[in-house]
């Protein structure tokens, strides 16, 4: 078996790895290298690898990073199948449209070029197959298995075996412990290798009971002033999380009266899908749910899935609270917001994920006073504030306990998608504790198993 890093190495997106076999070339993973903007030219280079030659993808889950250029590799001749959990098909398709949507408005307001069209998502969705986790999957000349990653709904970690031969998973992301609505992790099995994530590499989060205290202070803070808290969020987990925590704070009266918007049809269309799929819940939120409440909706929110809507906001009277997309700032309805409310003293921006090098959530999250919005220049007046406990990824000490959790640990881990100084930290931190031989990628770089 033979494993090539084309994605992920050094840097936080664009996840992709081939992995060849005797008779078999397939990858894991196709993701969107993103930056700046959508149309990071990163996007643009040619697959290091001949698509028409691809037999299979396997997709750990539906975030833009892991799927965001599977329309271009099927754009350039891949015909092969995309394998992942029925959630993760459901919730690739509206990412990959949502990406494109994006696309489109850069190519008009910024004569961007587009990577794909929306015929490209269309013919991808015929290629999707989906399975169950734990279920194993048998090809010509090895085995794979999906497992549950407790990431987002539908995530996966993801096992491959060459029949009589190696052993290696591929992470994809790993769940944040104490998930109130998603099941844990899945222990890892026995494994010759290991391909793991390490966004979160070099940091502990904070103690989840300072998460809710935090988003409580924020919401009543932006009362007192009769601000404006902004919330730029991922649309998948990251804002159902959020909803699920803010429909106990104004349930139990936790919180004073106030609007809240979200205004992201991304993550509108995720929770109607989340919805659908009750037995990835775990046991406490399905029992919360036979009781009759409705996780992810409460008085006083307000959704705008079009933009007559969203534009209704700028009149609502202040203190609001508006949740939009993206996450990073590097696109999306959040970006509107910012130019009207980053410039005031009564505004609080609460960051809530991870943002990457180059993006405009990364600038403010560094402390960054003046910043171009949408062409504008912008004094930074708002407080800028920061919840790491939000993330839906594991930490340090949560990455090294999974990987301690196999009966038998990895001879070798491999650490991907986090940036350098991150990945070169957890791969320290795997042989200091662990005692297991810990590599850090290059692109292109290859290993033989």
């Amino acid at each position: 078996m033979h494993i090539t890093f084309y994605g992920a190495t050094r840097t936080v997106t664009g996840s992709n790895y081939l992995i060849e076999t005797k008779k078999s070339r397939v990858l894991v993973d196709c993701g969107m290298f993103q930056g700046s903007a959508f149309s990071d030219a990163k996007n643009f280079s040619d697959f290091p690898y001949d698509p028409k030659t691809i037999d299979a993808l396997f997709v750990s889950h539906a975030h833009l990073d892991h799927v965001g250029r599977i329309p271009k590799l099927v754009q350039l001749g891949f015909t092969g199948k995309i394998y992942c959990t029925a959630p993760t098909m459901r919730l690739a398709e509206i990412v990959m449209q949502d990406a494109e949507h994006i696309m489109e408005i850069e190519k008009k307001r910024d004569m961007r070029p587009k990577l794909y069209e929306l015929a490209d998502v269309e013919k991808a969705m015929k290629l999707f197959i989906p399975v169950e986790y734990s279920k194993i999957i048998s090809f010509s000349d090895f085995t794979v298995r999906f497992r549950d990653a407790g990431h987002i709904l539908g995530s996966a970690f993801i096992e491959i075996q060459e029949k009589g031969g190696a052993r290696i998973a591929f992470s994809g992301d790993l769940g944040n412990i104490n998930d109130p609505i998603l099941q844990p992790t899945a222990q890892l099995a026995e494994q010759d290798a290991l391909v793991i994530e390490s966004t979160y590499g070099n940091r502990v989060h904070e103690a989840l009971h300072e998460r809710s205290n935090t988003l409580h202070d924020a919401i009543t803070d932006t009362v007192k002033k009769k601000g404006v808290l902004l919330i730029p969020a991922f649309a998948i987990e990251r804002t159902q999380l959020l909803l699920y925590e803010l429909n106990a704070l104004v349930e139990n009266r936790i919180i004073p009266p106030i609007d809240i918007f979200l205004d992201s049809p991304l993550a509108i269309k995720a929770s109607a899908i989340m919805a659908d799929y009750p037995q990835y819940y775990n046991t406490a939120t399905l029992k919360l749910i036979s009781s009759g409440d409705d996780i992810f909706t409460f008085p006083g929110l307000k959704t705008t899935l079009n933009r007559e809507d969203s534009k209704l906001i700028n009149s609502s009277p202040k203190p609001k609270v508006i949740i939009a997309g993206s996450g990073m700032m590097n696109a999306g309805r959040i970006l509107h917001h910012l130019v009207r409310y980053l410039g005031s003293s009564s505004t609080t921006v609460l960051i809530i994920g991870y943002q990457a090098s180059g993006t405009l959530g990364r600038k403010l999250y560094t402390g960054e006073k003046r910043v171009e919005v949408l062409g504008e220049r912008i004094d930074v007046k708002a407080k800028i504030a920061s919840i790491g406990a939000y993330s839906a990824h594991a930490d340090q000490k949560q990455l090294l306990k999974w990987i301690s959790s196999a009966v038998h640990a990895p001879k070798q881990v491999y650490c991907t998608h986090g940036e350098e100084d991150a990945s070169a930290a957890l791969a320290t931190e795997i042989f200091d504790e662990l005692g297991i031989q810990a590599d850090v990628p290059r692109v292109g770089q290859s290993i033989e198993m």
